[in-house]
């Protein structure tokens, strides 16, 4: 269910991608601020920031492959890969599994990145050793 607010005032009110005229009411499926001066007229579900959590076992030469959940604000993911097993890595590739590979180690990886440019998430563990991955994107309004 979506937000609906209505602009009350005199004046035009503008957020994000939307403008309310006076009178205008307008749904988005977000809460805006409240000192923007505009009255809520449905509460809606507030949108999960996570676009995803999780942990892996990787097994050797094995590759898991991660869809992330399109965002509903902006287009900008906080993504961070943690390497959990120490002397050992993974290589990382974004939305194709020829894509040139990011080496994650216990160092890890963390970027604000846009969601476009690592929607799907490879995953290869090059090693012959089994390896603990943990994986989280949250959304991230700029």
């Amino acid at each position: 269910m979506k937000w609906i607010y209505k602009n009350n005032t005199d004046k035009i009110i503008l957020y994000r991608n939307n403008t309310w005229q006076p009178n205008d009411e307008i749904s988005v499926p977000y809460p805006v601020p409240l000192s923007l001066g505009l009255t809520c007229i449905q509460e809606g579900e507030s949108p999960d920031p996570v676009l995803f959590h999780d942990d892996f076992i990787i097994s050797a030469g094995e590759q898991e492959i991660i869809n992330l959940a399109s965002p509903l604000i902006s287009h900008n993911v906080a993504l961070t890969i943690l390497c959990m097993t120490t002397n050992s890595g993974v290589e990382c590739r974004f939305n194709s599994s020829n894509n040139k590979p990011i080496p994650i180690d216990a160092r890890g990886f963390q970027q604000v990145i846009a969601w476009e440019l690592c929607s799907k998430i490879f995953l290869h563990n090059p090693t012959d050793n089994e390896v603990h991955i943990s994986v989280s994107a949250i959304e991230v309004v700029s």
